[in-house]
């Protein structure tokens, strides 16, 4: 557990995993925190499990780029500013899932 009484997210062979530094954009705006949701839900994950890192807004909606805790690669989010989530998928290979 952490500092905050949170467990800390593990890999398969129970190693703890050092989630990567936020990057860009506005992480706790609401499509990222749907799009968290989102990627928790699809992987069968705790949310405590994703780490968002990268939010991108254009025109077309937000993207969303998210670590989980095992995963190989990170997953993607396509959401609307105000949290209606379009799609979510995982960028590495399925092979892997």
């Amino acid at each position: 557990m952490d500092d905050l009484g949170l467990e800390e997210p593990v890999d398969r062979l129970g190693q703890r995993i050092v989630m990567p530094v936020m990057t860009g954009g506005n992480l706790s705006s609401v499509a990222a925190h749907a799009c968290r949701a989102a990627i928790a839900k699809q992987t069968g994950r705790p949310t405590s499990d994703v780490a968002v890192f990268d939010v991108a807004e254009s025109e077309a909606g937000v993207g969303v780029m998210a670590t989980v805790a095992g995963a190989d690669a990170a997953w993607a989010c396509q959401s609307s500013p105000d949290g209606r989530v379009a799609g979510v998928t995982y960028t590495g290979s399925e092979g892997s899932l």
